[in-house]
């Protein structure tokens, strides 16, 4: 073999090593495929679901959605106090800016049970969708 056959073996063993490292386990792949909405996923089944944020938290914190449906959620921050400013949904791992005023959709499509929850950026405030 010579010498540039053995760096290019290396050098691709390298990068597949590299690339391994940085997936998520399979099961945490497959479950924020399955709860997250693609683009172009198909509308929610259902009207969007308003969601107001402000100092002290979401109104409603807790909201409904029909099990294995899409459905669009709609966060309006209302406020500059408090921690606000971010929306994580940690099992999915979304995180968007919240800006002030400003109405942000989040599509997801529900588990067949149970629900979803979503936190501010430092876990402060607390929501969830629960499946109805």
């Amino acid at each position: 073999m010579s010498r540039f056959t053995v760096i290019g073996l290396f050098g691709l063993f390298g990068l597949i090593l590299a690339t391994s490292a940085c997936e998520k386990p399979a099961s945490a792949v497959a479950k924020a495929q399955t709860l997250a909405s693609p683009p172009g996923a198909p509308a929610p089944s259902t009207g969007p679901i308003a969601v107001r944020v402000d100092a002290s938290g979401y109104h409603p914190a807790s909201v409904h959605a029909p099990a294995g449906k899409p459905v669009r959620l709609v966060f309006t921050r209302t406020s500059d106090e408090g921690c606000g400013q971010q929306l994580v949904f940690p099992t999915l791992g979304i995180r968007k800016d919240l800006p002030l005023n400003q109405a942000v959709a989040v599509d997801l499509t529900m588990p067949a049970s149970g629900s979803v929850a979503f936190t501010c950026g430092m876990n402060m405030l607390r929501g969830s969708v629960v499946v109805q």
